[in-house]
């Protein structure tokens, strides 16, 4: 089935490994001479031969031209084959490690193919020089939003005048093309077993995941009843007319919607175990990781959802988000999952993060992409 062609300038999170703008960049050229616009995958004419595949799941690519031929196979969403000949109803095609025929009505051909190519599977440039400023606009006056090192990613979605516009957190933005070199096509078919075997592989990952998942959120639930049974139990008896304290929320803060005392239970445990040694705003950002999603509309829309979604936090499938609950988190990361809940963001709209550096927004020991 066709489906429509989205907007080449879809966003897609950057992929570069950013640094501090206030450092120094040394720049270097190792990769200019390696590229020419003749040979530039984002030159329409090297896209004259090529197609991509305008379907929602797969393209079967058979061994003769006809629906009752068998599938040698397939070419996903946007990726890219060669087109060795055309009848007008079918195209022989190389792609990968497979060549057969696929029918017409299911690609796209030329300029139009290299649109969704970079819009589906995107354009990927690799970082050549020591460290790279990205910019606000084409010029090297413009605003510097941030700086990549040596081997970092980035989407390409177009060129323009010696530069290179390319997806940054979701916007436009611009880079030297000599320091940026062009990576090869990479989505290409794979055969009918290749298939399979990925897709035997992921339903694998996602029941171990899921399985996980539920048995840690089980755990937890019947720590948290056992802890809470024994809290009421040894309790000392108050006056009824006494009322609770109320519990303290971070100054200039609107304490968030439906959020109950669990939910904050639940992520001051979790910003423990992901970012126990970090700084107070490494440990708020993880808090507004999951604040994200909540909010996101992409993933479960409560705090208990998210955290427990299957395959999302190691914490959860190898126990140590059951114990720290057990035993009840630090008071640290109680104050930053509240600051997260009340509001408190350092790190925009990222919904990902993970340890080391790498693409998105640096803190402390991790980045936020």
């Amino acid at each position: 089935m066709r489906v429509t062609k989205k907007s080449v300038m879809a966003a897609l999170g950057s992929a570069a490994a950013l640094t501090t703008i206030m450092a120094a960049p040394v720049f270097a050229d190792p990769v200019s001479a390696e590229i020419t616009n003749e040979e530039s995958t984002l030159n329409t004419a090297v896209w004259t031969d090529k197609a991509a595949a305008n379907v929602q799941s797969y393209a079967n690519i058979r061994l003769e031209a006809n629906t009752d031929s068998e599938s040698v196979g397939v070419l996903l969403p946007g990726h890219m084959a060669e087109v060795i000949s055309n009848d007008g109803n079918w195209s022989r095609i190389k792609s990968g490690n497979v060549e057969g025929y696929i029918r017409d009505d299911l690609l796209v051909f030329g300029e139009e193919a290299k649109a969704h190519y970079t819009n589906v599977c995107g354009i990927l440039g690799t970082v050549g020089a020591d460290a790279l400023r990205i910019r606000a606009q084409a010029n090297t006056d413009s605003q510097i939003l941030a700086v990549t090192e040596n081997g970092s990613k980035l989407k390409v979605l177009g060129d323009q005048d010696g530069w290179y516009h390319i997806d940054y957190n979701g916007e436009d933005a611009f880079v030297k093309a000599e320091y940026l070199k062009l990576d090869d096509l990479s989505s290409v078919a794979m055969t009918t077993q290749e298939y399979q075997e990925k897709l035997q592989a992921e339903a694998e990952k996602r029941a171990e995941a899921e399985k996980a998942a539920a048995e840690a959120k089980a755990q937890a639930e019947a720590q948290q009843a056992a802890k809470a049974k024994e809290t009421k139990t040894n309790a000392p008896a108050q006056n009824q007319q006494t009322a609770a304290p109320k519990e303290e929320q971070p100054k200039n803060s609107k304490p968030a919607a439906n959020v109950g005392g669990q939910d904050v239970d639940l992520l001051a445990a979790l910003i423990q175990c992901e970012a126990g040694g970090e700084s107070r705003t490494g440990k708020v950002a993880v808090g507004a990781v999951v604040v994200n999603r909540v909010k996101s509309g992409s993933f479960p829309n409560s705090i208990n959802g998210v955290v427990y979604q299957g395959g999302q936090f190691s914490p959860v499938t190898n126990g140590s988000l059951a114990r720290t609950l057990a035993n009840g988190a630090r008071s640290d990361c109680y104050e930053a999952a509240r600051a997260a809940l009340n509001g408190e963001n350092p790190i925009g709209g990222c919904l990902y993060f993970n340890s080391g550096s790498g693409k998105g927004t640096q803190i402390g020991n991790q980045h936020f992409y």
